[in-house]
C-alpha cells in the first residue's frame, strides 16, 4: 500500500471500515449514556481523539503557521467540538439510527451554505435534492402523521450538528487548503482538545467511573469513539480519496445511515417501514445534490474562478 493507488480490494475494505466506523458511532455513544452525561460523552471524545492524535502525528506540529488559528479554531469548533456535544444529546431524546440517519444531510447544509456565502451556482436538480432532503427529514421526525412539536424540536439538535459539520468542511476548503488533512485535524484538536480535558475532570467523571455499572466498558465505548472515529477514521477517508478519488470516498455518506438503522435495529429500536422511507428520502436528495460534484469540490471550483478573475 506504498502505492498512493488503491487496489479495488483494498479501496472496499477502507470502504468498509470507515462505513461501520462511522456508522457505530451513534449506538456507541447510546451505551455511553448510561454512565456518562452527554457533556461528559463529548469531551472524552474529544479530549481521547486529541491525545491519540498528537502522538500518532506529532511531527507535524513543525508545520503550524499562526496565520491560519481562525481557521483552525473555527475547525476545532464546528467540526469537532460542537458537534461531539450535539449527538449524545440528540441521541438523549431520540434513537440513535434515527440521529445517525439525520447526520447523513450534511452535503445538503455544505451546499447551502455555498450558495448562502459564495453564490456557487445550483441547478434544478441540486434544488430538487435539497427539497427531498428535508421532506425525509420532516417525515422522520413525524411518524404516523402525527405532530410532536418536542419530538421536532429534539429533532433539530443532530441537524444543527450538521450544519457545524458543514461550516467546518468549507471552512476547510476555502481557508486551509495548503494543508493536508493530518495536521488540520491535529491543530483543530489541539484548538479544544486541552479544554476538554480539563473541562472533563471539573464534572463528577471520577465519581461516575467509581460508582457507574459498566463504567469501565462504556468508558472503553467512548475512548473507541474518539481514537477510531475521529482520528483514524479521518485518517481513513483522506487514504480513499487520494487512492479511490474523492466521489468513491463522498459515498461512504450511503452506508453509515444503513450501519446505523442496523445497530438501532439490533438494540431494539422500531425501525420499521417508516424510518427506512425517510433515510431513502435523504439519501436520494443527497444523491441529487452529489450529481455535477460534491458540494465541496463545487465551492472550491467556485473560488479558483473567482481568484482567476481578480
Amino acid at each position: 500500500m506504498t502505492n498512493s493507488k488503491l487496489s479495488p480490494l483494498w479501496a472496499w475494505i477502507l470502504f468498509s471500515l470507515l462505513a461501520l466506523t462511522w456508522g457505530s458511532s451513534f449506538i456507541l455513544m447510546k451505551k455511553g449514556l448510561s454512565t456518562f452525561s452527554y457533556t461528559q460523552i463529548g469531551l472524552i471524545r474529544i479530549s481521547s481523539a486529541w491525545i491519540f492524535t498528537s502522538i500518532i502525528a506529532f511531527k507535524h506540529f513543525k508545520q503550524i503557521n499562526f496565520k491560519n488559528w481562525k481557521a483552525l479554531l473555527a475547525v476545532g469548533l464546528f467540526g469537532n467540538g460542537i458537534p461531539y456535544m450535539l449527538f449524545p444529546l440528540a441521541i438523549k431524546y431520540l434513537d440513535s439510527s434515527l440521529v445517525g440517519v439525520l447526520n447523513s444531510m450534511v452535503p445538503l447544509f455544505t451546499l447551502i451554505i455555498g450558495l448562502i456565502a459564495f453564490q456557487v451556482r445550483v441547478k434544478w436538480l441540486s434544488v430538487l435534492g435539497i427539497i427531498l432532503g428535508f421532506l425525509g427529514a420532516l417525515w422522520l421526525l413525524l411518524p404516523d402523521l402525527n405532530f410532536n412539536a418536542q419530538r421536532l424540536q429534539y429533532g433539530l439538535i443532530p441537524m444543527a450538528a450538521t450544519v457545524c459539520y458543514a461550516i467546518s468542511i468549507n471552512v476547510i476548503n476555502t481557508r486551509l487548503v495548503n494543508l493536508s488533512s493530518v495536521p488540520i485535524t491535529l491543530f483543530s484538536l489541539t484548538a479544544v482538545g486541552p479544554f476538554a480535558l480539563a473541562g472533563l475532570f471539573s464534572t463528577n467523571f471520577v465519581k461516575a467511573m467509581q460508582s457507574g455499572p459498566e463504567a469501565g466498558l462504556n468508558l472503553v465505548y467512548i475512548l473507541i469513539l474518539g481514537i477510531v472515529g475521529s482520528s483514524l477514521a479521518i485518517i481513513i477517508f483522506n487514504m480513499l480519496i487520494k487512492g479511490a478519488g474523492s466521489l468513491f470516498a463522498a459515498s461512504v455518506t450511503y452506508a453509515i445511515p444503513v450501519v446505523a438503522l442496523f445497530w438501532g435495529w439490533v438494540d431494539g429500536e422500531a425501525i420499521g417501514l417508516w424510518g427506512v422511507f425517510g433515510m431513502l428520502a435523504i439519501l436520494a436528495g443527497v444523491y441529487l445534490i452529489n450529481l455535477r460534484g460534491s458540494p465541496a469540490s463545487r465551492i472550491q471550483e467556485k473560488l479558483k474562478k473567482t481568484k482567476s478573475r481578480s
